[in-house]
């Protein structure tokens, strides 16, 4: 299973609105600038997590986005239900692959549900080239 584009842009820029949320709000425009993500559509993904009350909006010359609650009590299903449609896999009846497509569907579930945008961060600062440690001086 592959989520869609919108699913993808919106963990990743709440992985960056965690990352960049220690010093107030966080906007749009800073998010899709540093991730490479179109603006617009940024902002739509944006208006729906709102609404679904996983991030607040603040208004003002110093206003953007903050999640509304700690990146541990978000999982990963619930950006995915609020952003996409999810059309179960029900072969017939009669399919013997049954079993095998409502256990796939089962597990999706449960790694979704099982994952925290926490989990997600977690793995974002792992990725994260830490600074080289050494005696040397460089003069250029």
């Amino acid at each position: 299973m592959k989520p869609s584009s919108g699913v993808r842009y919106a963990l990743t820029a709440l992985v960056d609105l965690t990352l960049h949320q220690q010093t107030g709000p966080v906007t749009v425009a800073a998010i899709a600038k540093r991730r490479g993500i179109p603006v617009r559509y940024l902002e739509q993904l944006f208006n729906r997590l709102r609404r679904r009350g996983i991030v607040a909006a603040e208004r003002g010359p110093r206003g953007g986005y903050r999640l509304n609650r700690t990146p541990g009590e978000i999982p990963v299903s619930e950006i995915f239900h609020c952003l996409e449609s999810v059309d179960a896999v029900h072969p017939e009846q009669a399919d013997p692959s049954l079993a095998v497509w409502k256990q796939v569907e089962a597990a999706v579930q449960t790694t979704l549900e099982a994952t925290t945008l926490e989990a997600l961060v977690a793995q974002a600062r792992e990725r994260v080239p830490s600074p080289i440690n050494h005696p040397f001086t460089f003069h250029i």
